[in-house]
């Protein structure tokens, strides 16, 4: 188990920032050791729910919250259903007022919402220390509902720690310079965020910006407004999928020190636009909330780059089935991703196997179908799903030259055109009978895309 670290000696002297400053280490410890001093006096039961929408607010609770042995729940949004699942979890809430009292919890923040005032400032205790599981409970996530119900997944601060590790001594020797700065345009209240955007950074001494960023011309606005740093950014396929079309930060390439992308796989032909327009390739980070980060690659010019494990990660093959053997699992885990190994330990990934479905009592992989349709020149993205009337649909972004096509002809037209081309590998009666185009994939906040959703836009 790892030794305890006083969280003072670990952050950087200005560790963080908000729209306006910078925000000093021993301003966010003074806070830390309020709320913590205050959750250590309430009656609380065994878990207790945590959402904020900034980064800094957010780390306050955790850290304050990881000073006892209390599991904390990071739900993935603030909807009014997600809220209402969390309620059955847990009657405690700390982190935006409004979330609590939408979801009827008991608000445990209520005494301490003037604590970023000057009161504050003979508030300090050095015993407020890095999260470990000597002190601390675990951290429960929730899966991103892509390939199924969403199911709670626990975190012992031992994994989270070893992961973190791997992640400092793996990427930041990349850095030409230092004092980088981490910002992102993902959630810190889903694993990849709050890894890469929070607790990384935090843990070793680098700065990170709290308010997240929705569009990429706010960014590049707030990076103009800034001193020459190097940046870090974290996000999501489908926002650099956007890039690729906006090019909003191409002039800021200079700026930009490491992209991260994770959450999902990022198309090989949106890695080698944007390895041009920002003249560095994104760093690819294979895993999932259940297994951690299990490999990465850059994709620049040539697409047939293989993932390149995290150290003590392997990949074997037994009986056909394939099993991920990593520091940051118990044990062995079974996984439904399609592989092919390579002789030095690195891998192809190929797609899911578990997307196999039955139409008509004939086996069609979900995976393929999108591949060839996304192979025809009008298609750019494409999603297919079986509805519930057993038969499949499909969401489609069309190119430019596919939106031409749109403008001219009848949508009757373009349908049957890429059912045409489907044919010829697929059989007629496993071809999508719903047809819906779209201006871009609905990818939820963690940038996948969720059946359910999917399947509203054939209602």
């Amino acid at each position: 188990m790892d030794s305890l670290n006083k969280l003072i000696d670990l952050l950087a002297p200005n560790c963080a920032s908000d729209e306006n400053a910078f925000i000093a280490a021993d301003t966010l410890i003074k806070r830390i050791n309020a709320f913590s001093a205050h959750y250590k006096k309430l009656d609380m039961s065994t878990a207790v729910v945590l959402y904020h929408s900034d980064s800094v607010e957010f780390f306050i609770r955790l850290m304050a919250l990881a000073q006892t042995p209390i599991d904390i729940i990071l739900p993935p949004n603030a909807q009014p259903q997600t809220l209402v699942r969390m309620r059955e979890l847990s009657a405690f809430f700390c982190g935006e007022h409004s979330a609590a009292s939408e979801g009827g919890f008991s608000y445990i923040d209520e005494a301490l919402d003037d604590t970023s005032s000057s009161s504050l400032a003979e508030q300090r205790n050095d015993n407020i220390y890095w999260p470990n599981d000597k002190i601390s409970g675990r951290l429960i996530f929730f899966t991103s509902g892509s390939s199924g119900p969403a199911k709670a997944i626990y975190k012992t601060w031992t994994a989270i720690n070893r992961e973190l590790n791997t992640l400092e001594q793996t990427f930041m020797a990349r850095l030409a310079a230092d004092s980088p700065r981490f910002v992102a345009m993902v959630s810190h209240q889903h694993i990849y965020g709050l890894l890469f955007k929070v607790l990384w950074p935090a843990r070793f001494g680098h700065c990170w910006h709290g308010p997240m960023f929705h569009y990429p011309e706010h960014l590049a606005q707030y990076i103009d407004s800034q001193a020459p740093n190097n940046w870090v950014l974290i996000a999501s396929p489908a926002q650099y999928s956007r890039l690729v079309q906006d090019n909003v930060l191409g002039g800021k390439r200079s700026n930009l020190a490491l992209l991260f992308s994770s959450g999902g796989p990022l198309e090989d032909s949106d890695a080698t636009q944007l390895y041009q327009q920002f003249e560095r390739a994104i760093i690819q980070v294979y895993g999932s909330t259940e297994t951690g980060g299990i490999a990465y690659r850059q994709v620049s010019t040539s697409c047939a780059v293989p993932w390149q494990p995290f150290p003590g990660v392997t990949l074997v093959r037994h009986n056909g089935q394939l099993t991920l053997k990593s520091p940051l699992l118990d044990e062995p885990m079974r996984l439904d991703d399609k592989v092919q190994l390579l002789s030095n330990g690195e891998f192809m990934l190929l797609g899911r196997a578990d997307r196999t479905v039955k139409v008509a009592e004939k086996r069609v992989n979900l995976v393929g179908m999108e591949a060839r349709l996304i192979a025809h020149p009008w298609v750019k993205h494409a999603a297919i799903m079986q509805l519930s009337t057993g038969r499949l649909g499909a969401l489609v972004v069309l190119t430019r030259e596919g939106l031409h096509q749109f403008e001219q002809c009848p949508r009757k037209h373009i349908s049957q055109t890429l059912k045409v081309h489907l044919g010829q590998e697929f059989e007629a009666v496993c071809l999508p009978r719903k047809w819906r185009y779209l201006q871009s994939l609905p990818y939820n906040s963690q940038g996948k895309l969720v059946p359910s959703e999917l399947e509203s836009y054939f209602d």
